[in-house]
């Protein structure tokens, strides 16, 4: 075993203040903790740079997300550029040394082992972040280096099978939708001429809140976090007990859909199959089972139709977000119950 920060560079340069050129940003959202990628930088004149805006990193460095660590946004630095590399003081910078194999490390960082240890160590209830002493202090298995090389292969080899999975879930969804048109019309233009309903004909908005945490401790909790954009898929929860949950939260059970009202855009729309409890920062919807079926609606509110709605919304604020009155305002086409067959959806 050793600590990472044995098998590190000790310090990282930091941006001088003399410097007068362009600079290609890596912020804090920059990384992406589902494809564990670096999707997004911003090349910016030295002048326009936020003050956090500090490390200077390099191609095969590692990238780890000091805030929100349950959320594992872990990346590689895969690019060099001719404009200097600077990543937010929000990442813990760590550069191998000849004692451990990059991807080793990077597969280790991404590990149940290293997110628990990080997460168990985090501080600040609506913010929760490590430190980078944190990081560095965390030991790791350190085997023959070519054994860890013959470990990071095996898990590239299954980090691209995986890869390849998800790709044709995508696909998967992408026919479902189309199956939804072909089944009960182009909603935009409301091409079947099905009769209109208002959301709240439909569905309610259930505020049914908690604060019993010991009732609930062994109880899924669902942040918006846990919701995948576009498929709605619920991973990476935990129990209310293990994230120490301290403010009140939405009970929901397997009839809800939970909606995210923080950034529509990312259209995060789920169908647990549990009991649980939800963020504040999401909606459960409950469908009236007389006039609505829950899978149709939580696909209806995943359409196109339903976005372009939403949107007009949430653009009027820095942190885009919808409220309730907006939500029910929203206005459908509505074919028969009978004819929304679920089994025919997915």
């Amino acid at each position: 075993m050793a600590k990472i920060g044995d098998v590190c560079a000790s310090k990282i340069d930091t941006l001088n203040a003399a410097y007068n050129g362009k600079i290609d940003y890596i912020d804090i959202s920059a990384v992406d903790n589902d494809k564990k990628k670096i999707t997004n930088t911003e090349t910016l004149q030295i002048k326009e740079a936020p003050s956090r805006a500090r490390q200077l990193v390099e191609c095969d460095d590692i990238i780890v997300s000091l805030v929100r660590p349950n959320l594992n946004a872990v990346a590689v630095v895969e690019n060099s550029s001719e404009n200097l590399q600077v990543a937010s003081t929000g990442y813990c910078v760590l550069r191998c040394n000849q004692a451990v194999y990059s991807r080793y490390l990077f597969y280790f960082c991404q590990s149940e082992t290293f997110i628990n240890r990080m997460t168990a160590q985090a501080t600040g209830a609506s913010y929760p972040a490590v430190s980078n002493s944190i990081v560095k202090n965390c030991e790791i298995p350190l085997p023959e280096r070519n054994k860890q090389k013959e470990i990071a292969d095996i898990l590239d080899k299954v980090t691209g099978l995986i890869s390849l999975r998800k790709q044709q879930l995508a696909k998967l969804d992408e026919l479902v939708k189309a199956r939804f048109v072909e089944m009960f019309g182009d909603f935009k233009n409301n091409s079947k001429n099905w009769p209109i309903v208002k959301f709240d004909e439909l569905a309610k908005i259930d505020g049914n809140m908690t604060t019993d945490y010991e009732k609930y401790a062994d109880y899924p909790h669902i942040g918006i976090d846990s919701i995948e954009k576009e498929t709605g898929e619920l991973k990476g929860y935990r129990t209310v007990k293990e994230d120490g949950v301290v403010s009140g939260k939405y009970i929901f059970t397997p009839q809800h859909i939970i909606y995210s009202k923080i950034r529509p855009n990312l259209n995060k729309v789920a169908l647990p199959d549990f009991e649980g409890l939800c963020s504040a920062d999401a909606y459960p919807i409950l469908p009236n089972p007389k006039n609505c079926n829950r899978i149709f609606l939580a696909l209806t509110m995943r359409s196109d139709y339903f976005l372009d709605y939403i949107l007009q919304f949430s653009a009027r604020t820095n942190l885009p977000k919808v409220n309730r009155k907006e939500i029910a305002g929203f206005s459908m086409p509505l074919p028969p119950l009978s004819s929304r067959t679920t089994s025919q959806l997915l």
